[in-house]
């Protein structure tokens, strides 16, 4: 019998490489996605135990606090109305306050603004890569300076990034004009950072949630849209989200709101939204801790 030609025998030799690397070759893996749960808390200042003392005072609210959050364990909470104050010769840092409350790591500017609107973020899970805030008007109390602040933070498990910017707009029927300029300074802020990442956008923003609220307007321009209209699954969707330390009460009034958005391609999907009520030890002498709920969402990106 003739031997193979070292043709044939090269094309055997061919057949069987492509076969061991077809078998060896592991499949691609699909990219990981990254998972956020981002809150907004208007959390009060401890001023109004100056001017109300019926309501707990500050040191006993922010243990109800801590504990809202320490059990709805989020990973990023935009927190408004956290100054640093002094009230009858003592100094609140209501910031510092919550950051030991929940072990979170916080990033809170040194302008006396800017200091009003701290974001906590859980430092286990993600780097810190940027930061900053944009002073919209300085004002004192009780409407304060109205700012935004907002810090990139990168995935550890994943790698990926993203940008959460926190803010908190004038109250009062008559600042409607004051609110639309806010929000047009808010969108333009955001769409000059964000670089093409993936944005959350925390806030009190004095103005339900509708189609015309100069929040939404803005946010919708550049991509984003209120994270409650992203998800069917919703807990006390028909609360609102101020509650005057009071139970809270039905009504379609959602001033405080969380948005979202990304770029094509990333992928952001969003499967929780909470209206969160405080219940057993985060009651504070039968009060809520704060006037407003939190407000607590789910969302992954790839």
């Amino acid at each position: 019998m003739k031997s193979p030609s070292l043709v044939t025998r090269s094309l055997a030799v061919l057949v069987l490489g492509a076969s061991i690397l077809a078998v060896a070759a592991p499949a691609q893996a699909a990219p990981a996605r990254t998972s956020v749960k981002v809150a907004s808390f208007n959390v009060d200042s401890a001023w109004r135990q100056k001017v109300d003392p019926s309501i707990p005072g500050w040191d006993a609210r922010v243990q109800g606090i801590g504990r809202i959050i320490n059990t709805a364990n989020p990973d990023v909470v935009g927190i408004q109305e956290a100054p640093d104050i002094n009230i009858d010769g003592r100094v609140y840092h209501q910031g510092d306050d919550i950051s030991r409350q929940t072990g979170f790591k916080m990033y809170q500017p040194s302008d006396p603004a800017a200091k009003l609107d701290p974001i906590l973020y859980r430092s286990v899970l993600f780097d810190m890569t940027g930061s900053g805030y944009k002073v919209f008007e300085q004002k004192p109390y009780p409407n304060y300076g109205k700012v935004m602040t907002w810090v990139k933070l990168r995935s550890k498990a994943t790698g990926q990034s993203f940008l959460v910017a926190n803010t908190h707009f004038q109250v009062g029927a008559d600042k409607q004009a004051d609110r639309d300029r806010e929000g047009a300074l808010l969108a333009d802020e955001v769409r000059r950072i964000s670089g093409g990442l993936p944005v959350f956008v925390t806030g009190d923003f004095n103005a339900s949630a509708s189609k015309n609220a100069p929040q939404t307007k803005n946010l919708a321009a550049i991509g984003l849209k209120d994270m409650y209209a992203m998800t069917s699954d919703r807990m006390h969707p028909e609360m609102k989200t101020y509650n005057g330390y009071q139970w809270p009460v039905a009504g379609s009034s959602r001033i405080d709101q969380v948005y979202a958005g990304a770029p094509a391609g990333k992928d952001l999907k969003v499967s929780y939204w909470e209206n969160w009520t405080a219940y057993g030890n985060q009651i504070i002498g039968g009060r809520q801790p704060s006037d407003h709920d939190m407000i607590y969402a789910v969302a992954t990106f790839k």
